[in-house]
């Protein structure tokens, strides 16, 4: 016996009563037949089924059943943690998990191609973006009326297949003042079949930089006094409002209206990019300097050497006995700015676009952009190299000679990384002569070839690197650039 509170004040409990000689088993387990204020405390109660009508958390008031609710809140807990984990892969720290990476010869264009990837779009929506600025900012290795060549390889989806190449320009072109722009009718052919943002969206990095202003480069500056004009200091800022004017025109309309007003697809050549494979490393190459790169990198990682000064001097020396036999004809002429993308879908793209000589060799339009007439192949080279292994490490290249993709490549071959395009490199002379940077000390191998200062601008290398899911930029201080990722 034992007394407990009510309503009506202090009651008296009879246990004979409670549980009297009437009551089965079953009913005495009943919940109608529990008193009041009783909780039973056994182990299989949140197990058991409910009883209709009762309002009790485990009784009838609740149609979820023990089991049921157990299985339930483990599968939002999983749903929880696994929107968790994408969330963190997609939108987390771009540091730490790098989703895209643009990298190119100028930093503010570099950020361009980033911002596009960061807002959704593709491989190709950075390379207009970074294309476009570039023509801006390093007029005299670009332009609005640049040649171009493109490696562009949608890794995920068609590893299997070879990359494509797409040229434009180049002394295939015949001369036509009136001719839209050669790199901004390419660009807007392009974004029309591969481009998910919009166009004006990509144009507006170049009008703000055009219109704001932009530091000019050291190697702006250089080009500039040696060809004697008006020179600014480095890092002095320049603006170009004619040429945001021009550029502001190209937003009225979209990429696909532009491309059918211009006949712009007619200007693209597709072709199969050169390949090599040896010691389990391939590299594919555009341009027409991409077979004796290519030979010189087969040549070069067929050594045993392991010193990267050893393994430079094989590759130079094999593009002197190029340029030898070649004569006149290689290497290309022409200067260069090349850039690379990897996007979040391991969409890879290599540009590499160029004028037959600083600034072009035409007469300064209103806008302040000359057209470009070359008359013999330029030197772009745009490429991939990757090992055998699924996922083992790739870079995508945009190179601004061959020459300068050789020796790079094969460093990056041989276990150098993205910064191994900082290595010591010469430049090849027609008829075999080599250039010295004068930037840079001479490189520690030597040669005995007959020596000269290398002209301005100094080939660079660009590179984004990915090994396994993981990215890696580096943009060639010769060029004075800086990579971006995200």
């Amino acid at each position: 016996m034992f007394w407990r509170n009510s309503t009506s004040g202090l009651k008296q409990i009879n246990f004979n009563d409670q549980f009297s000689p009437e009551m089965t088993n079953d009913t005495a387990d009943s919940p109608e037949h529990q008193a009041p204020g009783v909780v039973e405390l056994r182990e299989d109660v949140p197990l058991k089924a409910g009883v209709e009508g009762s309002g009790g958390v485990w009784g009838g008031g609740s149609c979820v059943r023990g089991p049921k609710l157990i299985v339930a809140a483990f599968a939002a807990l999983s749903a929880a943690i696994t929107l968790a984990l994408l969330t963190q892969i997609y939108y987390g720290d771009y540091e730490i998990v790098p989703h895209g990476a643009t990298s190119s010869s100028v930093a503010a264009c570099s950020r361009a191609g980033t911002d596009a990837l960061k807002d959704g779009g593709f491989a190709l929506d950075a390379a207009v973006a970074a294309a476009l600025c570039l023509a801006v900012t390093a007029p005299h290795r670009t332009s609005m009326d640049a040649s171009g060549s493109m490696l562009y390889w949608e890794y995920r989806q068609s590893r299997t297949q070879q990359p494509s190449l797409i040229e434009w320009g180049g002394s295939a072109t015949q001369s036509d003042a009136h001719r839209p722009p050669r790199l901004v009718a390419a660009l807007a052919a392009l974004h029309a079949q591969l481009g998910v943002l919009p166009w004006s969206r990509l144009v507006q990095p170049a009008i703000e930089l055009a219109r704001e202003g932009f530091p000019v480069s050291e190697g702006l500056a250089a080009v500039e006094g040696a060809a004697g004009m008006k020179v600014m200091v480095p890092g002095a800022m320049r603006s170009a409002p004619a040429l945001a004017d021009f550029l502001e025109t190209l937003k009225k309309n979209t990429s696909a209206e532009l491309s059918a007003a211009w006949n712009s697809a007619s200007l693209l050549r597709k072709n199969l990019p050169r390949a090599t494979t040896r010691s389990g490393v391939r590299v594919w190459a555009g341009g027409p300097g991409a077979g004796v790169a290519l030979e010189a990198i087969e040549t070069a990682l067929q050594t045993t050497l392991s010193d990267p000064d050893q393994i430079t001097l094989k590759v130079v020396n094999s593009l002197q006995q190029a340029a030898a036999a070649e004569g006149s004809d290689w290497p290309p002429a022409g200067v260069a700015s090349g850039l690379a993308v990897i996007d979040r879908r391991d969409n890879y793209l290599a540009l590499v676009t160029g004028l037959s000589m600083p600034f072009g060799n035409g007469a300064l339009t209103g806008e302040g952009w000359a057209y470009d007439e070359p008359t013999a192949p330029l030197d772009l080279a745009p490429a991939f190299l990757t090992d055998d292994l699924v996922c083992g490490t790739r870079y995508v290249i945009g190179a601004e000679s061959s020459a300068a993709l050789a020796q790079a490549a094969v460093i990056l071959a041989t276990g150098g990384g993205a910064g191994g395009v900082e290595h010591g490199r010469l430049q090849i002379v027609r008829g075999g002569a080599l250039g010295l940077e004068a930037t840079r000390p001479e490189p520690l191998f030597g040669s005995p070839a007959p020596t000269i200062n290398a002209s301005l601008p100094y080939a660079a290398v660009n590179v984004v690197q990915q090994r396994g899911d993981s990215l890696l930029s580096h943009a060639d201080s010769r060029g004075g650039g800086l990579a971006s990722r995200f």
